[in-house]
């Protein structure tokens, strides 16, 4: 298929470890676009995914701990305030202010935090609900309810911040998204849940569903919360196991009381895995990296699945998928410094095809 475009990951600027080479995050932010290349640097960009600038430095010298400084698990906006926030394994929250940084000789500016906190250590998912970030707790702590933080109050450095537990009658919580209102979309192994996490209250669940599959990722349109996720098998499947996490199903909620308006499956091969985020909505599609390079495109009014060509011959792990403006961006953690780009116009003519 025509369309599929690479994209400069900008990975020459960073540090250099052990690590082997990969794509962590891939996230929409307000600016346009952000990404990590596993422990080398944290990318800014515009809508068009040009860098605008560029974290590459760590805080240690030694091997690990440089690979998990630069292992970013979140890169969030901190709504009203320009700032972009990073969140590492480690739980070091940095807040960004790229316009502010003067660009250096090449056009990219050098981004350096304006402040850090500390949080939990290797929370997979967070977002940021009002002025607190929100994430699901770490395996260490059993994987169950969230943890939310005081405001986020810079330009304080290098502190704990207070933190609490809410919606620990959850359970496992493996996938999250924030929502207008104060509100949070949660899921675990075979549901969703919907809840209300007003700030100085204790989360109140709204409803809750069961569905056949476990949540991985969310997506809001305005409209509609969609959620997709891999099979929910019988026996224990560990996510960082992930090429055994196969096949899995998706679903479209209205998000006033949870009632399904659209359900269907995903083929076998969507590169799911820890912390990973092989989906997006994007021209009314279901958009899903699958294991060798190729996307998925789903028309959801009818179920009906294309694809892009694949251009690997092997798996290249967990992909990370968003979408940029009129563009699904996404890459790989096996999968070398390389960003691939599927644009709308691509995706609705796969989707024209199927109707």
């Amino acid at each position: 298929m025509t369309g599929l475009a690479s994209v400069d990951a900008h990975s020459e600027r960073g540090v250099r470890n052990s690590q082997p080479e990969g794509i962590g995050r891939v996230a929409s932010v307000e600016l346009g676009a952000a990404w990590n290349n596993l422990g080398r640097n944290v990318v800014f960009a515009d809508a068009r995914c040009r860098p605008i600038a560029v974290f590459d430095e760590s805080v240690f010298d030694d091997d690990e701990p440089s690979q998990y400084d630069l292992d970013v698990h979140a890169v969030l906006d901190l709504p009203g305030t320009g700032t972009v926030l990073t969140l590492n394994h480690y739980g070091m929250l940095r807040g960004f202010d790229i316009t502010g940084t003067p660009p250096g000789r090449d056009g990219v500016r050098k981004a350096q935090p304006a402040w850090t906190l500390t949080f939990v250590a290797d929370v997979e998912r967070a977002v940021v609900v009002g002025d607190r970030l929100v994430g699901t707790r770490p395996r260490s702590e059993g994987a169950a309810g969230l943890v939310v933080s005081e405001p986020l109050q810079p330009p304080r450095t290098d502190a704990q911040l207070d933190l609490h537990v809410q919606l620990e009658t959850e359970g496992e919580l493996t996938a999250l998204a924030s929502l207008p209102g104060d509100r949070v979309a949660v899921g675990g192994p075979g549901r969703i849940t919907l809840a209300s996490l007003p700030p100085g209250a204790t989360g109140r669940k709204v409803w809750g569903v069961e569905v056949a599959f476990r949540p991985a990722c969310f997506a809001w349109d305005g409209r509609l919360l969609w959620a997709a996720g891999s099979e929910a098998p019988a026996g224990e499947v560990d996510d960082y196991d992930w090429e055994a996490m196969r096949g899995g199903g998706w679903v479209a909620l209205d998000p006033a009381d949870g009632t399904v308006t659209a359900a269907g499956d995903v083929p076998d091969d969507v590169a799911w895995g820890t912390g990973g985020v092989p989906f997006a909505v994007l021209a009314g599609a279901i958009c899903l990296a699958g294991r060798r390079g190729e996307v998925y495109v789903i028309n959801p009014r009818d179920g009906t699945t294309r694809q892009t060509t694949a251009f690997a011959d092997r798996s290249l792990g967990i992909a990370h998928l968003a979408a940029i403006g009129d563009q699904v961006l996404y890459g790989y953690n096996r999968g070398g410094y390389r960003l691939h780009a599927v644009p709308a116009v691509s995706v609705g003519s796969l989707i024209a095809r199927t109707t």
